[in-house]
């Protein structure tokens, strides 16, 4: 059994699983799919919440604020001259 501790909290992988994604902004990202696990280290690197051109599109563990009713993610940083 895998689990993924955040603060205080710690809950199973298979509870993620359809948990909504909002950025920081209040932008909607996605739902979790799955899960990325450094299996030599046996930690959570990633959350999966959708693919595109065969691969996933996933969220690195430490873009997570909070695990809750949803899960809240820090926004991409912007690069210079893009807009947010």
């Amino acid at each position: 059994m895998c689990k993924l501790m955040r603060g205080d909290m710690m809950k199973k992988l298979s509870e993620l699983r359809g948990l909504r994604i909002y950025s920081d902004k209040a932008r909607y990202v996605g739902a979790i799919e799955d899960s990325v696990i450094d299996d030599k280290e046996g930690t959570v690197v990633g959350l999966v919440f959708g693919h595109s051109g065969g691969k996933s599109l996933s969220i690195p563990y430490n873009s997570i604020m909070a695990i809750g009713d949803i899960v809240l993610v820090y926004s991409k940083k912007e690069e210079a001259g893009t807009p947010a």
